[in-house]
């Protein structure tokens, strides 16, 4: 069994998001196999791209403070929500209200903006957070949704509190959360925590009613979330490089100046032990497959990518170590395993693009982009084939 796993991390990682990360594989790691030694790869702080004059370059730069089968709807839904997480709020507001509105629905509404007002402090949610070191997000992301305006909006605008107002409110929260997780380059909550994270939302606020009414945005968004969300991507540039410079700028970096960091993980692998499992998430798998091509390092027993961008750099000519139509050399590490997920849409297959070297390995994560690209660690799929890997 192999004795030691060294983590490498991706694009745009620093610190507190690798430490989120990395504690996560630990505790998959204990399951599976508690006597294998996780060790830490850390390149991004020290290595890492940063806006060094602190933004100069960038003009007006300014520094940051029904055919549809349920799960792709929901997925889709959630890619919306990962855009604006208010979104099916601002939908529903935008229903005319009934002129005449019923004493008891007016009492309605009146104990669903109490019990929303109760939820920055919802203990069930702040203790399933706990686990993925997001609950300090909970109450500044509950807190946003509740002051933005538009959650009064989809209240007066509704015939009643139905369910998919609730859910919506729930589902803005969460998303937000999600948000900031993105922000921070930090693993998203899995789908499953996620879930029910937005139904213990859905109970703090009345509950599901009975015979369950069809999900607002499986019968009405659709068509007009996906055209609206093409628009509502487009970016202001300050906000564009206050998240995305270290996510893209590791990116360019690596491909100008990949030497040191392929240094820095040569020597954190030699460092490592004679029994070596490197895992490598993003651009790290393409710094790791770069390196294991360039050197002989034998104590590497066995390479695992994960949503992973080396089989596409290599198939259009972009590999820095080795040119399309060449093959691996023989001291590549003779067991590589590939993980993708048809949502992460910065991975890819490497089987057939190395001549079947590789063992390629499909997770279903089914959280959209982004989240799909950091949820590998939370599915079981991941470590069932993972553990194949340490015997």
């Amino acid at each position: 069994m192999a004795k030691t796993v060294l983590f490498v991390h991706g694009t745009g990682v620093r610190k507190a998001a690798f430490e989120a990360t990395a504690e996560r594989i630990g505790r998959g790691l204990a399951r599976i196999a508690p006597d294998v030694k996780l060790l830490p790869c850390l390149w991004g702080d020290a290595l890492g791209a940063s806006l060094r004059m602190g933004g100069v370059s960038i003009p007006e730069y300014v520094k940051p403070a029904g055919s549809i089968a349920q799960d792709e709807k929901n997925i889709a839904l959630w890619s919306l929500l990962a855009q604006d997480p208010l979104f099916e709020l601002r939908e529903l507001a935008a229903v005319p209200a009934d002129e005449f509105q019923p004493p008891a629905v007016a009492t309605d509404k009146q104990l669903l903006r109490t019990a929303a007002a109760g939820l920055p402090s919802e203990g069930s949610a702040l203790a399933l957070l706990e686990a993925y070191g997001a609950a300090v997000y909970w109450a500044d992301a509950a807190n946003a949704v509740l002051n933005s305006g538009v959650i009064g909006e989809a209240i007066d605008a509704a015939r009643k509190p139905f369910t998919p107002l609730r859910l919506a409110i729930g589902r803005a929260i969460v998303a937000t959360v999600q948000a900031r997780l993105a922000e921070l380059n930090m693993p998203g909550l899995p789908k499953a925590q996620r879930d029910e994270l937005v139904d213990l939302c859905l109970d703090r606020l009345g509950g599901r009613e009975a015979g369950g009414l069809l999900d607002w945005f499986s019968s009405r968004l659709i068509g007009l979330g996906l055209n609206w969300a093409t628009a509502k991507a487009r970016r202001k540039r300050e906000g564009l490089y206050g998240v995305a410079a270290p996510t893209a700028g590791d990116v360019v970096l690596y491909q100008a100046r990949g030497k040191a960091i392929r240094d820095f993980i040569e020597s954190r692998i030699r460092g490592s032990g004679d029994d070596v499992v490197v895992v490598a998430h993003s651009l790290g798998g393409i710094a790791c497959v770069d390196l294991l091509i360039l050197r002989d390092l034998p104590q590497v027993k066995a390479l695992v990518t994960v949503g992973s961008q080396a089989p596409f750099l290599y198939e259009i000519d972009a590999l820095s170590a080795l040119p399309f139509g060449e093959a691996l050399p023989d001291h590549f590490p003779k067991r590589w395993l590939n993980f993708y997920d048809c949502n992460d849409l910065l991975s890819y297959k490497a089987g057939k693009v190395f001549a079947d070297h590789a063992e390629d390995v499909e997770v279903a994560s089914g959280q959209p982009f982004p989240y799909s690209h950091s949820a590998y660690w939370d599915e079981q799929a991941f470590w069932d084939a993972f553990a194949a890997v340490l015997n």
